[in-house]
């Protein structure tokens, strides 16, 4: 063997060897991209389990507009939890029940709790701002964890029905039984996660709903079973 033809072997060979260790460290950095997607993932699927409570439902998008004339999207709640439900100032049935309850509720949050409340009016032309105001004062709501939210129309009805899940149905007027009787809607108040995801569902009126959402909040704020 001359010694061109060693130089060309020995060349050959150290091209081989490059070659495999830059295989090599192309799947180690495969490897290392794969785990870093799917550590969120994994992270996020604690996160979902660890209260033992269910995903009843992700929510999408709401823009809608506090009593103070703040907007108000799903990036406001992140990373809280909150309670949510549906009603209107003028209402002649429930709501005035409903928002003592939301109150008694607000009064009974354990002591560290950065749980919001939140209630959308349904009656955007009558409840303005200056409107959902004085009935926040009249339940004597605290309003730095608590938001009376209005909006459009459309808006609201997409956000009470495809996000929220709360039957909201504005009654024909040959329906009503009085000028106030607008809307037939859900008594619910449902637990809202920090993630946008429904975790709660309340008929708030009934006995015991109100220590069964709290229990469920400690759950879901301790992140135990």
């Amino acid at each position: 063997m001359d010694l061109e033809e060693q130089r060309r072997k020995n060349a050959y060979r150290r091209l081989a060897g490059s070659g495999a260790v830059l295989i090599v460290l192309f799947i180690a950095y495969i490897i290392l991209i794969r785990s870093l997607d799917t550590a969120p993932a994994a992270h996020v699927s604690r996160q979902e389990t660890a209260s033992g409570l269910p995903v009843l439902h992700t929510l999408g998008s709401l823009s809608l507009t506090n009593q103070l004339g703040e907007p108000v999207g799903l990036e406001t709640f992140r990373g809280k939890p909150w309670f949510a439900n549906i009603i209107f100032t003028r209402c002649p049935g429930p709501c005035a029940r409903m928002t003592r309850q939301l109150s008694l509720l607000q009064s009974k949050l354990p002591e560290g709790s950065n749980a919001q409340l939140v209630s959308i009016s349904t009656d955007p032309e009558f409840d303005t701002i200056q409107v959902l105001q004085k009935y926040a004062r009249k339940f004597e709501a605290n309003t730095e964890s608590w938001s009376f939210l209005t909006g459009t129309r459309k808006e609201i009805f997409r956000v009470s029905g495809d996000e929220l899940l709360l039957v909201l149905i504005e009654k024909e007027e040959e329906e009503r039984e009085s000028e106030n009787d607008i809307f037939l809607h859900s008594t619910l108040t449902v637990l809202v996660d920090g993630l946008g995801q429904i975790r709660g569902s309340y008929e708030i009126l009934e006995e015991g709903a109100l220590e069964d959402a709290l229990n469920d909040l400690q759950r879901l704020e301790s992140g135990t079973n």
